[in-house]
């Protein structure tokens, strides 16, 4: 029960604070008119003092951390070696470049410039505090990466059944919210908006049909992804395969953590990425970030296939809607769970 009860705690400290960011931000986009394009900046300013004050102090530990990694391992009385050095400049990159990107998208002068290649309004100001955030993706791949596999693989726990299905769900189901209130629901739109906003609508007996048969075809592609990278010795980091077993292992054992694989990313993965940001980022930037996200463990050829289905779910939103979307996430994912179910 305490590791159910910390693990939602842990996603409610993560997302809790970047929902209500995203909720400020909709109160001073509400009262913008277009004969009083400034009001609500104060409201805003808020918000964006928060992330700019965040975004400034991961950037001057990142830079330090960057350029003085050997010096801070000596004061650690530890021998600088040059994997671990390499190792603390990676992980320094990973805070100070995303951070200085961060910052610079709240120059007007370059949200035009990104508008000309993303699908925003540079004066949008919630567009514009949805693309600095995209930059947390980057930073969190990057400094995962430096720490390396090796370590989180070491010092990772075994998770039980139940804090993994605890961790999924609360997951999801914030992730799900943070959607809604990001478009706008609670401030800017009503319920029913905020639904058609996210593309969630109700389908047809066909359209359902559509959804299962392209999840089916999109796990049979998948495998066969895998099986030319395994067979052309492609494969990824070894330490993956133990760092997934302890920290995902048990929805593989049962039909609760299959269904809980399927069911939970599709409500919260696709109510972001297809519902809140693909209308807002295009095609190729959504499908990019969707595929870092579940490239946490290093670039391999999976990164590769979820990067194809994040293509795929794309413009199937675009040519129906997000709930399709949802049919195929969930098919996809559970029939890889059946498949390697234990």
């Amino acid at each position: 029960m305490t590791e159910v009860i910390n693990n939602v705690l842990n996603n409610l400290y993560t997302f809790g604070p970047i929902i209500a960011l995203f909720y400020v931000i909709n109160l001073s986009e509400k009262k913008r008119t277009p004969l009083q394009p400034k009001s609500g900046r104060e409201i805003a300013l808020i918000g964006y003092l928060l992330i700019g004050f965040g975004y400034a102090a991961s950037f001057l530990i990142g830079l330090m951390i960057h350029l003085r990694g050997d010096s801070y391992l000596e004061l650690l009385s530890q021998v600088p070696s040059g994997d671990l050095i390499r190792k603390m400049q990676l992980i320094g990159l990973g805070l100070w470049l995303p951070s200085l990107l961060g910052l610079l998208i709240f120059i007007p002068v370059m949200r035009r410039w990104v508008s000309r290649l993303l699908p925003i309004d540079a004066d949008n100001r919630i567009h514009s505090f949805s693309l600095s955030m995209s930059m947390l993706v980057f930073m969190q791949m990057i400094v995962t990466l430096g720490v390396g596999l090796d370590t989180l693989s070491k010092t990772s726990q075994p998770q039980s059944s139940s804090g993994v299905l605890a961790m999924l769900w609360s997951q999801d189901i914030l992730l799900a919210f943070l959607g809604l209130i990001g478009v706008g629901w609670l401030s800017r739109r009503t319920l029913s908006q905020t639904l058609d906003r996210l593309g969630l609508k109700k389908i047809t007996t066909r359209e359902l049909l559509i959804g299962l048969a392209i999840g089916l075809v999109m796990m049979v592609i998948s495998n066969l992804v895998e099986n030319l990278a395994y067979t052309q010795g492609w494969m990824g980091d070894p330490h993956v395969e133990d760092l997934t077993n302890k920290l995902l292992g048990p929805l593989f054992t049962s039909i609760p953590g299959i269904l809980t694989l399927g069911l939970a990313a599709a409500l919260g993965e696709e109510i972001i990425f297809r519902g809140a940001l693909l209308p807002r980022f295009g095609l190729v930037y959504t499908s990019f970030l969707f595929a870092l996200v579940h490239a946490n463990y290093g670039i391999s050829a999976a990164t590769l296939v979820v990067f194809l289905l994040a293509l795929v779910l794309s413009l199937v939103r675009y040519r129906y809607n997000t709930t399709v979307c949802m049919i195929i996430h969930a098919t996809y994912n559970i029939s890889l769970g059946i498949l390697s179910l234990k």
